[in-house]
């Protein structure tokens, strides 16, 4: 991660914390009072059916499930609406990039549909998100905790930044926290400090719940602060119009997967297709080159739904791999290791191209195709 997104990151962690210790209390936002009593009304409400309209509607709140009655969390949502709505608004404008695949998987598998709104805590929906620690992707996921549920992480690609695939393995990880802790509120904290670790920390205390381990400090402070933000923000980002947020009428991005069946590289399919490079590389994330891995990946392109026929139409109509090519001419002491890290790419993409190629043994005077930059060549 850059160092403006660990700024970032680090500036809204800071927020939260400075909401926690009282720095911005619990006073209401100015000119504000009405949503100041919203956000102190906790009358949970039964699941009844899906979210009435967001904006412009005084009906009743409903949630999949009880918010809880802590102080810890009226003083997170007070203090977000007062100090931190550009930054919520923000964050509420990126959701729309990924609710088209996230709310649907969590419906799927009879999840809180609030948990919708969980990667606005874990990455603020900035799927390139990485944290200090190794956490990346919207869910923020490690790699012990990507591993078991098929996520890859090689020199091609880095899953947990595949807004699809992390989403699915991170909806089941929760529901496997859930399975195993039998409450959300521990299957959250899990999710934060792991299950393992919660675990220990269940059988030293004699409390059961999250709300009394917090209050006798028997929680890491991270996992302590975790779950009352995520309450705070599901709370304000499902009924964003209610909180003074702007809600705009156009709807989420419909994403599609489209099978490649080898190697292409985003910059000639977006120059062939006319698809912009930039919704190419943002929907594909997990790519650590600008080209999809070889064809034994299995490998699926994402694009909105509005490209799926130009880019299909160019994969089909293209003659040859959608690549370019130099020609790197072998000198003594070349090694591929060497000729890979001088052209940017895999030394398993320069062997897919040159399958007669030997890597221990390469002949002086070699032509060796390299698919990157322009057909040229070197010596």
């Amino acid at each position: 991660m850059g160092w403006n997104l660990l700024r970032r990151k680090a500036l809204t962690l800071l927020a939260f914390g400075l909401i926690a210790a009282g720095a911005w209390g619990a006073e209401r936002p100015p000119g504000d009072e009405a949503t100041a009593r919203r956000a102190e009304d906790y009358t949970a409400a039964p699941d009844t059916g899906p979210l009435p309209p967001a904006q412009g509607h005084w009906g009743e709140e409903l949630y999949s499930f009880a918010l809880p009655d802590e102080d810890i969390v009226r003083r997170y949502i007070n203090g977000l609406l007062s100090q931190r709505r550009e930054w919520l608004q923000a964050v509420l404008d990126r959701s729309l990039r990924y609710r088209g695949v996230i709310a649907p998987a969590v419906e799927a598998r009879g999840l809180p549909r609030e948990l919708l709104f969980l990667p606005a805590l874990e990455s603020g929906f900035q799927v390139r998100a990485a944290s200090p620690r190794g956490a990346v992707g919207l869910w923020q996921l490690m790699r012990n905790t990507a591993s078991p549920f098929g996520l890859r992480m090689d020199q091609w690609l880095d899953e947990r930044r595949d807004f699809w695939k992390a989403t699915e393995a991170s909806l089941d990880k929760l529901a496997e926290n859930y399975r195993m802790f039998g409450d959300w509120c521990l299957a959250l904290a899990a999710y934060n400090c792991g299950d393992t670790r919660l675990s220990r920390i269940l059988r030293r205390e004699s409390a059961a719940d999250f709300w009394s381990l917090r209050r006798k400090g028997a929680l890491p402070r991270e996992t302590a602060a975790f779950v009352p933000q995520f309450f705070a923000l599901a709370r304000i980002l499902s009924y964003p119009g209610r909180y003074g947020l702007e809600v705009g009428w156009n709807p989420f991005t419909e994403w599609v997967r489209i099978p490649v069946g080898g190697c292409v590289d985003l910059r000639i399919l977006a120059r062939d297709s006319g698809v912009p490079y930039e919704v190419l590389a943002a929907g594909n994330a997990e790519l650590n080159l600008p080209m999809t891995p070889p064809g034994s990946y299995g490998y699926e392109l994402k694009v909105p739904a509005e490209y799926r026929d130009a880019v299909e139409k160019t994969l089909a109509g293209a003659a040859l791999p959608l690549l370019n090519f130099l020609v790197h001419v072998v000198r003594p002491g070349d090694t591929l290791s060497e000729m890979a890290l001088k052209y940017g790419v895999t030394v398993e993409l320069i062997l897919e191209f040159n399958p007669s190629l030997k890597p221990r043994a390469l002949q002086i005077g070699a032509k060796v195709l390299v698919p990157t930059g322009s057909v040229r060549s070197t010596g």
